[in-house]
């Protein structure tokens, strides 16, 4: 058994992987340009991105739906109530958006939470149907 190799409870534990492979990158300057060029035409918004992690492990992380929002006070200029909106995004693509005017912050906050809380319902009775069908 090497350094580097530790077998414990069943489990086999690697201490830094050895030397890197053909097609490795071997510096950060050569990480750097791969991922620049890999993610050249995605959005940083809504699709994952590749990046390098410590290591030169590999992440193609990111959020596929994203959720913002802006919601105005009740002030003289926007009005007696709070307004506002939610907009729902699949990789940088508005699908849904609802409007919001509420009386008070905590019914606003009720509302929203409300809201989102039943698109994920929708969302993962959609995903459970769709593994049904696989």
């Amino acid at each position: 058994m090497t350094e580097n190799i530790i077998q414990a409870q069943g489990r086999t534990i690697i201490i830094d992987g050895g030397d890197p492979l053909p097609n490795c990158p071997t510096s950060w300057d050569e990480a750097h340009k791969w991922v620049d060029i890999a993610n050249e035409e995605k959005s940083e918004y809504g699709e994952p991105l590749w990046k390098f992690d410590c290591g030169f492990k590999l992440d193609y992380d990111g959020p596929l739906l994203s959720v913002s929002s802006r919601f105005y006070p009740p002030k003289t200029h926007f009005g007696p109530k709070w307004d506002g909106h939610v907009a729902i995004y699949l990789l940088d693509e508005e699908i849904e958006t609802k409007e919001f005017e509420c009386t008070t912050l905590d019914v606003l906050k009720e509302e929203v939470d409300v809201y989102i809380k039943s698109f994920i319902a929708d969302l993962d009775r959609f995903l459970m149907d769709r593994r049904k069908d696989d």
